[in-house]
């Protein structure tokens, strides 16, 4: 059944079907072929139950608002106030860049919104500099991932869905993994502007950037008014959504950069955006149960806890599937198909639950932007005008970068339980 499976993915995928109906298209084969004996009405059970979940419609409100923030001139603030505070150094319009996208994950959770609102901005800017093109679109993807680790973040509601984990605490447990993948991402572009000469901004003095921070402080104040009403239960996550959304909206009439054309724009691009990620869960969670009644993940689940006894080859063994399987498949398919067999494993490992979910979510972030299906790549690629084929070279050395992280994480629990433990409790 399951080679079955593979074999009329591969097909459609050979024919140019989309990969998310490609995956729908031979589950439903699948079915037909092997499970006739059961009503059809059970896809479009699974398909329903997968998304009719209270804290799925977080994921509507969290794309808004970075749409809002990009329409409405608040990205431009951030990136003018990154570029005061750190251009002056070597490279330094690569450092504003990063900067910008840890200030913009902490607002957006959509990894998809910041890369096309960084790269519309950033990108040309850093061109006319005379950052080579390749790096300058690598770079803005790789700093897009931050979207779905630094809270708030998509992927992470989708998790605490699945797995009745706190969304609190798996918000907080992202704060320092992404920011510790910022600090890499800036050491590596201080690498490459060292070795090919990247210029800096001239520094204007503490004017221009008292300036800059007055103009910021609206969109820099959200990841605080975030965390704040999370940790003193104020409101949870689904509703910190409409927070932010509410605050996006003021912010951006009262700069005046926000007009109801705009804000239409915005919606239209969330009810794209979020049609795409429900229809991608909702189709996952059919190939899953398909694939657990083919025992493909307990049989995947029960070769690495096959090797218990050796605990850190078992979690290499589950980052190297995560990573394998993330160069093909969307990371919110992979993780609602793997992660109901690999949570099982981490208990006999007696890995924190928490922890292990930012494992997962790390490893599945970096799928965004390794080819041939990385979607921070392509659209970051899209709107650039950068032919994809040319940074699928440059990239790597962003994966690396993320990939130090993931480890670090993996055997350095305190990277992600420390916060939540100590600002929620264990």
């Amino acid at each position: 059944m399951i080679a079955f499976l593979v074999a009329v993915a591969a097909l459609l995928v050979a024919i140019g079907t989309p990969i998310a109906f490609a995956m729908g298209g031979a589950a439903v084969a699948t079915f037909v072929t092997f499970l006739g004996h059961l009503p059809l009405e059970v896809v479009a059970q699974r398909l329903v139950n997968a998304v009719d979940k209270y804290p799925m419609l977080a994921v509507p409100l969290f794309i808004l608002a970075g749409e809002l923030m990009n329409t409405g001139g608040l990205t431009d603030r951030l990136v003018n106030f990154c570029r005061a505070a750190i251009g002056w150094i070597r490279g330094g319009l690569g450092l504003a860049t990063v900067s910008t996208a840890v200030l913009l994950s902490g607002i957006s959770g959509s990894g998809t919104a910041d890369a096309a609102g960084l790269a519309k901005v950033l990108i040309p800017a850093m061109q006319k500099q005379g950052y080579d093109r390749r790096f300058a679109t690598s770079l803005v993807a790789a700093a897009a991932t931050l979207g779905p680790i630094i809270p708030p973040s998509i992927v992470m509601v989708v998790y605490a869905a699945m797995t009745n984990l706190s969304i609190g605490k798996l918000f907080l447990a992202g704060v320092v993994p992404g920011l510790l993948i910022g600090l890499v991402f800036m050491a590596t572009v201080l690498i490459f502007a060292v070795r090919r000469g990247y210029p800096r901004d001239e520094w204007q003095g503490l004017g221009h950037l008292g300036r800059a921070t007055v103009a910021a402080a609206g969109p820099l104040a959200a990841p605080a008014l975030i965390l704040a009403g999370l940790l003193f239960g104020w409101y949870g996550a689904t509703e910190a959504g409409v927070v932010v959304v509410v605050y996006s909206l003021v912010l951006g009439f009262l700069y005046g950069e926000l007009t109801w054309a705009h804000v239409w724009r915005a919606c239209r691009e969330t009810a794209i955006s979020t049609a795409v990620i429900l229809f991608v869960i909702a189709i996952a969670a059919v190939l899953g149960w398909i694939l657990a009644v083919g025992r493909m993940p307990q049989d995947i689940a029960a070769f690495i806890r096959g090797l218990a006894e050796y605990r850190t080859l078992v979690i290499l063994a589950i980052i190297a599937v995560l990573l394998f399987l993330g160069l093909f498949l969307d990371g919110i398919a992979i993780m609602v198909i793997l992660v109901p067999a690999f949570i099982p494993i981490a208990a006999a490992l007696q890995m924190d639950p928490i922890q292990f979910a930012m494992i997962i979510i790390l490893c599945i972030v970096v799928g965004g932007i390794t080819p041939p299906v990385g979607i921070l790549l392509y659209v970051t690629c899209q709107v650039s005008g950068t032919p994809f084929r040319e940074v699928t070279g440059t990239i790597w050395w962003f994966v690396l970068a993320i990939m130090a992280a993931v480890l670090a994480v993996a055997f350095m629990p305190w990277l992600s339980v420390a916060l939540p433990n100590a600002m929620i409790g264990g």
